[in-house]
């Protein structure tokens, strides 16, 4: 794709935000000389290059890059087997290393409460240089941080200088698309780079008038959108758009049309055609993360919008609505269940001697089917007097009956 494509490898290659652009090769030559540095956290609104700068201060530097995202860094242990170490060590031949944490006011607000003060200690002994990128400087989760390091602020990208980059785009691509197209692209994309290109992209091999099609940057596409361009449009290039314009995760994606293939499509063909246009999007996915070649996005993008949206007749049910990723809903519910178990030998720990893993594993079971014989033979206050016994609480006895029913 062309946000990949022309994904810049040095600071030069970012555009606008002089100034703050100057601060990062600033950065990175004090890291070369040795010059202590606090971290500095790139902040400002998506598709700007927040991520793609604190990359570029690595590579064009000669540094090694570690890169953490929202998901890797929820919980201390996460942070103190992983990041802690690289934080302390050089890397191959004695190279520099940057830690880059992603978006780190995407972290939950229900996240470990020890990730907040590993991260603090991690900022406060580390000896490599560490760079963060926010959407939100002032947010709430990460306000722990703001003294801790230096802002360094992207803003939009200006209307002209957007213009400018689009232009050298169709030329290098070797594409025709008129002014009034550009101009179209640079109005919807409120300053954000990532969703211009695209946008173009869209436009190169498309019909001119799908330009209407385009809605403004300044707002994510919700699934429930995204998922009737698919279903309901039939259209190749509306349907790939849609993907493309959504900010839900890939793989999420999936798993929201393959569970909802039969809620729309009506016929056996239909069916048929959409699961197999969903398993090559599937396939060309997990391709792509076990091989790190992430050429193969491109190809599952495809399949799952295009591919499902072509593969109907029009025959549509909208009877139903949407249903949510069944097998996502039971792995949720079912790491809901091991935390709650997890509570529970916690307690049971101080009254079995045990540890919580043998409880868990040997305990519970054999608890929950002496509270089900002991109700059955002696009804519900003999159960009573057993989980008291136990140092349980009702929404204990109450947690083990539902974690043990859905798990038969």
């Amino acid at each position: 794709m062309l946000s990949d494509k022309y994904t810049p490898f040095t600071l030069n290659g970012i555009i606008g935000n002089g100034n703050s652009v100057e601060r990062l090769k600033q950065f990175g030559v004090e890291i070369l000389s040795g010059k202590p540095s606090r971290p500095v956290m790139i902040c400002g609104p998506s598709g700007t290059g927040k991520t793609a700068a604190a990359r570029a201060v690595a590579y064009e530097n000669g540094f090694e890059v570690i890169e953490f995202n929202s998901s890797d860094y929820r919980d201390a242990e996460t942070i103190e087997k992983k990041v802690m170490p690289a934080s302390m060590t050089r890397g191959l031949f004695n190279k520099r290393i940057v830690i880059i944490f992603d978006e780190i006011d995407e972290l939950s607000s229900k996240f470990d409460s020890g990730a907040e003060r590993m991260i603090t200690k991690l900022v406060n002994t580390s000896k490599q240089p560490v760079i963060f990128t926010a959407n939100d400087y002032w947010d709430r989760k990460i306000s722990f941080l703001r003294t801790k390091v230096e802002k360094v602020e992207f803003k939009k990208i200006d209307r002209e200088d957007m213009r400018m980059f689009l232009k050298g785009i169709v030329d290098k691509e070797h594409k025709e698309v008129s002014e009034q197209i550009i101009d179209e692209i640079v109005k919807r994309s409120s300053g954000d780079v990532r969703g211009a290109l695209n946008d173009l992209e869209m436009m190169f091999d498309a019909n001119p008038d799908l330009i209407e099609s385009l809605s403004p940057r300044d707002r994510k596409m919700e699934i429930f959108s995204v998922l009737d361009k698919i279903f309901l449009s039939g259209n190749f290039d509306l349907a790939r758009y849609a993907a493309i314009s959504t900010d839900t995760d890939m793989g999420m994606l999936i798993n929201w049309v393959d569970e909802n293939i039969p809620t729309r499509y009506t016929t056996k063909g239909d069916i048929r055609n959409a699961y197999w246009a969903i398993s090559r999007a599937s396939r060309f996915y997990n391709n792509a993360s076990r091989t790190s070649y992430y050429g193969y996005l491109r190809y599952a993008q495809i399949m799952l919008s295009s591919g499902v949206a072509v593969a109907g007749s029009g025959r549509v049910s909208m009877i139903k609505n949407y249903n949510f990723p069944t097998n996502i809903m039971h792995l949720s519910r079912a790491k809901k269940g091991k935390e709650t178990l997890m509570g529970i030998a916690s307690k049971l720990s101080y009254v079995l001697h045990a540890n919580k893993k043998d409880i868990i594993r040997d305990g519970l079971p054999l608890i929950y089917r002496m509270m089900k014989a002991t109700e059955k033979e002696n009804g519900e206050d003999a159960v009573e007097k057993l989980y008291i016994s136990l140092g349980l609480e009702q929404e204990d006895k109450k947690a083990l009956y539902e974690y043990y029913k859905f798990s038969s």
